[in-house]
């Protein structure tokens, strides 16, 4: 997802600029996301590693943001819609 907006937003051909984004191992991304999420959902844990998780993720966004900030003030706002848009679907 987020290498589909950056593209999009600074206007990039291919994976220029983009290809920490590239998984070639990964033949079929959306399969390979839905076994993911099932796998995720699977696990049992408690409500102290659920925070640590949500938090974890958190952490995660923000470096990504940080990083997005120091190439284009516009892929911030791409960004952050692509996520809203993905939560809410």
């Amino acid at each position: 997802m987020l290498q589909k907006v950056a593209q999009s937003t600074l206007k990039l051909s291919g994976y220029e600029g983009t290809s920490f984004y590239n998984f070639e191992q990964i033949p079929d991304k959306k399969t390979f996301k839905d076994k993911y999420r099932q796998a995720l959902n699977a696990l049992l844990v408690d409500d102290i590693t659920a925070e640590r998780i949500v938090a974890e993720a958190n952490n995660a966004f923000g470096f990504n943001l940080q990083m997005a900030q120091e190439l284009e003030g516009s892929l911030i706002k791409a960004l952050g819609q692509a996520l809203f848009n993905s939560l809410s679907h």
